[in-house]
């Protein structure tokens, strides 16, 4: 645990016993520590009962109430918690549950110490193929359900018909393919921002621009994304109506490349040098399912080979999503949502709610 942990245990879980001393402790709550954390927990939670969503600041609180999430400010005392962060340690009674989500699809970046993962008392991953590595590397909690995250691309939530008033706030021509671009963190050192961001002028005249990045990433990128022309740059939380919108997507080592993978679409990528998080077999996936570039110079050329044969290394993209999703059934929400369930015995008698 990090060191606030232990700071905080003792004041915590004192007032933890002093809320069911009073009958305030919500028996589960969800923990969203940024507007991102709503959107992918939304699959799962609108399964469960009812539940508060903890927030540290008002603009996750804003995004949640939109969603129709009922927002308390953190510290919250819950018998059991639920999120898609690393953050037990703002919880840190050894009574309370905890449950936690990957925040990206798959393990595009190298698992962090398996203790933050052990801090849970079960981690959801996304395929099985991704649990057997985390066994390999000590994690005792991890269960795989698939990712809930894509689930509205399978269950009928968004349709051509449901996206069609975004592709129209968007001001989207009919007539020209949609190129979405996005970039891990910049200072990961896996991102590739720096070298598309130069070419995306070049581009406009062919081609709807859409960009999402990391949101973390450095303003000297966002303020121009932002201002560019003939670029719309996405702040939604929700990413997935626009990757749906796209016919072909420009990325790095982001974990946004598994979505896109697995929604049966042309991809290139930048070669990105190796760093301490790279992980050697999502870069052999990258080399067959995307085209591989290098410099900004190759990227028209790319894109446009990408849009013109689209089959090219479709049955690559359906072997790496087999492998890092199982099945993209539209139902790991509910997978997920029946496993915390049947770990809550408190609220076994509630069966899990359709959508």
């Amino acid at each position: 645990m990090i060191p606030s942990y232990y700071i905080l245990k003792g004041p915590y879980c004192l007032l933890w016993r002093l809320a069911g001393w009073l009958g305030r402790r919500p028996a589960v709550a969800a923990y969203c520590a940024v507007p991102m954390d709503a959107a992918l927990l939304r699959p799962v939670l609108k399964h469960l009962p009812e539940m508060p969503v903890i927030v540290k600041n008002r603009r996750t609180a804003r995004y949640a109430r939109s969603l129709g999430m009922t927002v308390r400010f953190w510290p919250v005392f819950p018998d059991a918690v639920i999120m898609c962060r690393h953050a037990a340690h703002l919880f840190p009674c050894e009574s309370i549950a905890r449950i936690g989500f990957r925040h990206g699809a798959y393990t595009f970046k190298s698992f962090a110490g398996a203790k933050y993962y052990n801090a849970f008392d079960a981690y959801f991953l996304t395929g099985r193929e991704e649990l057997e590595r985390a066994v390999k590397h000590g994690i005792r909690t991890a269960r795989a359900v698939g990712f809930p995250k894509l689930d509205p691309a399978f269950d009928g939530t968004w349709t051509r018909e449901k996206l069609e008033p975004l592709r129209r706030k968007l001001g989207l021509d009919p007539e020209k393919p949609t190129v979405i671009f996005t970039a891990t963190w910049d200072r990961s050192g896996m991102s590739a921002v720096d070298r598309w961001i130069l070419a995306i002028p070049g581009l406009t005249d062919r081609y709807n621009l859409l960009a999402t990045v990391h949101p973390w990433t450095s303003g000297r990128y966002v303020r121009p994304l932002r201002r560019m022309k003939g670029v719309r740059f996405i702040e939604d939380p929700d990413t997935l109506p626009y990757l749906l919108l796209a016919d072909v997507l420009v990325g790095d080592s982001s974990s946004i490349i598994a979505e896109f993978c697995g929604l049966d679409k042309p991809i290139v990528t930048f070669l990105i040098p190796d760093s301490r998080r790279s992980v050697p077999h999502v870069r052999d996936m990258l080399d067959r399912i995307s085209l591989r570039i290098d410099s900004a110079d190759e990227l028209p050329a790319a894109i446009a080979a990408a849009l013109e044969n689209p089959e090219k290394q479709r049955a690559a993209r359906a072997e790496a999503a087999r492998r890092m999703f199982d099945r993209l059934d539209g139902k790991a929400g509910i997978r997920a949502a029946e496993t915390i369930l049947e770990m809550l015995p408190g609220l076994g008698d509630k069966k899990v709610q359709s959508s």
